[in-house]
């Protein structure tokens, strides 16, 4: 566990750094990619700041909501609250509508946006799972398996002295698969809307079944499953819905020109 890196005589979290680094290196990518689809430059880092604050806003909101329990069981103070603590569907939803509102806002295409950020998303969260590692946040199960890992400083509600499952390392490596998936679809130019269809089933079901290897209780689970997979569920469902319509309409126009 490395919680905390010293710049300059003080303690900066080891998390921020990286949840800040990958934000920079998923923007530097959309910056590259956004060249094959005539998105200007400016327009993808000014829609990634919006995208990425209300991202922010996002992931603690839907942590608060899932460990309110806790929060009022343990008497955790406001402010231990607000310096820790994230659920990414909480940012990734808020990143959603962020993007959404400042793309509707210019009258840019939709698709062409919602495509490119939803290619370089699995980049920076990769980068950031490797500081949810070395911060001891969203921690395995207990496993004495070959290349387990064990945390020795408490931080927070981490087990300290217990041989551990790297489920953070195992999503960071399968997010960074994805990614290169996405990358080669996108230089593809396939049918507006792919990317974003492919990201969410395949993250969906990545982080349905990591789920199961989680440790950290602390998340919040309702008959059983966590809410992670309660809004992975949902998010199959509906992008299978939109699928199958889409589908649906253009076997009526084959039909109708046939």
């Amino acid at each position: 566990m490395l919680p905390y890196i010293e710049i300059f005589g003080k303690q900066v979290p080891t998390y921020g750094i990286c949840f800040f680094a990958g934000l920079c290196i998923a923007v530097l990518a959309a910056v590259l990619l956004s060249k094959k689809r005539n998105i200007l430059s400016y327009d993808v880092i000014y829609a990634a700041v919006i995208a990425g604050v209300s991202g922010l806003v996002g992931s603690k909101l839907l942590f608060v909501i899932v460990s309110l329990p806790t929060i009022i069981e343990q008497n955790i103070p406001l402010i231990n609250v607000f310096k820790g603590g994230f659920v990414f569907y909480g940012g990734l939803i808020g990143g959603v509508i962020g993007l959404y509102i400042y793309v509707k806002g210019y009258k840019l295409s939709k698709g062409d946006f919602f495509d490119l950020f939803a290619t370089v998303v699995p980049l920076g969260h990769a980068i950031g799972r490797v500081g949810c590692f070395l911060g001891g946040c969203c921690y395995g199960i207990e496993y004495s398996g070959p290349l387990h890992c064990v945390y020795t400083v408490n931080i927070g509600n981490t087990p300290t002295n217990i041989p551990l499952l790297p489920v953070q390392l195992i999503e960071a490596f399968l997010l960074l698969c994805l990614f290169g998936l996405l990358v080669i679809l996108y230089n593809k130019r396939l049918k507006k809307g792919t990317q974003v269809a492919v990201y969410a089933l395949a993250y969906s079901v990545i982080r349905f079944v990591l789920e199961f290897f989680r440790g950290d209780k602390e998340r919040g689970e309702f008959f059983g499953i966590s809410t992670s997979q309660i809004i992975s569920v949902l998010i199959v469902i509906l992008i299978s819905v939109y699928l199958i319509s889409i589908y649906k309409k253009k076997d009526n126009k084959n039909n109708a020109v046939n």
